[in-house]
């Protein structure tokens, strides 16, 4: 009977960084363990609602989702802005940046803010920016966080990152073929 050994290549320590494209086609990261060379994947995917004042950010660790992160203020400025949110993807591992766009029927012009953003976001970044339907993600959230007993000043203190966290699960759902 033949004795199969497994041996960890010798580039790959302990603590090191794998990066590798899974089935999905999505890039997952890990980090390899000290024991049995087993390697731990994480997908770090981060969802955006850009607001005029505020930016709400959601991440999703595991692909399949989405929790709400933080609010960060709009000042206007699209490189301050820019800066930002590549230092928090940064911070976070993103692989994938989920910006939630608003789709009206009436005007288009109203989207080129989302898509310089976008442009910009993937040339800082140069990760993947995809461009999600963020239609009612503030109203969902809102109704979400009521259902929570949260009331007035609790909802509007944090529904950007949840409006995010709207919008990002309903990406990673479409994703997978769920629907949310």
């Amino acid at each position: 009977m033949p004795v199969i050994h497994r041996r960890q290549p010798a580039e790959e320590q302990p603590g090191d960084t794998t990066v590798s494209t899974a089935a999905d086609g999505f890039p997952h990261t890990g980090i390899r363990a000290a024991t049995g060379g087993c390697t731990i994947r994480r997908v770090s995917i981060v969802g955006i609602d850009y607001g005029g004042r505020r930016i709400g950010i959601a991440v999703s660790d595991s692909g399949f989702l989405a929790t709400p992160h933080s609010v960060i203020a709009n000042d206007g400025d699209l490189e301050s802005v820019v800066e930002r949110l590549t230092a928090l993807a940064s911070a976070v591992h993103a692989e994938l940046l989920v910006l939630g766009v608003p789709r009206r029927a009436v005007s288009r012009s109203g989207e080129e803010k989302f898509e310089q953003l976008a442009a910009a976001l993937r040339q800082k970044t140069c990760k993947e920016v995809v461009l999600w339907d963020e239609t009612l993600s503030t109203v969902e959230a809102a109704e979400q966080r009521r259902a929570s007993g949260k009331r007035g000043r609790e909802i509007k203190a944090d529904i950007d990152m949840h409006a995010a966290a709207v919008i990002l699960q309903s990406y990673l759902d479409h994703r997978s073929g769920r629907t949310s």
